[in-house]
């Protein structure tokens, strides 16, 4: 039994290593953004959002909850806050459609991941030199 509880272990602390090293990967998590911060929120599909934040401020990807229906036909989305601030769990409305959607995670990351974000937006795909 000592060797299958230390198998066990093993195995957790192997997991878990992993999903350190996964989410290293996608960058550092927020809890909110400034709106005062943000310049630009381009929306790359029904479940991502880039913000593009003011002067140096680099990019931020919103993973929504769920697919958000409409999200990326409509372009934009509205939301309510009394603290000046977007935070994980914050509502988002899509223009027009009405759609409710909630905000998964918020990840700081680099400019070749928002440019990625932006080829695949627009359906390009990254040219090989």
């Amino acid at each position: 039994m000592t060797s299958f509880k230390m198998f066990g272990l093993s195995l957790v602390a192997t997991l878990a290593f992993a999903s350190a090293l996964a989410l290293a990967a996608d960058g550092e998590e927020q809890q909110c953004i400034r709106l005062s911060a943000i310049d630009q929120t381009p929306v790359i599909d029904n479940k991502t959002i880039l913000v593009e934040m003011k002067g140096k401020g680099g990019y931020k990807r919103i993973d929504l909850l769920n697919r958000c229906s409409g999200l990326k036909i409509e372009g934009g989305f509205g939301y309510s806050t009394s603290i000046n601030r977007l935070c994980k769990q914050d509502r988002l409305t899509v223009l027009r459609a009405g759609t409710a959607c909630m905000i998964d995670k918020i990840v700081d990351i680099t400019e070749e991941d928002a440019n990625a974000l932006m080829d695949r937006k627009y359906g390009r795909t990254a040219s090989t030199e």
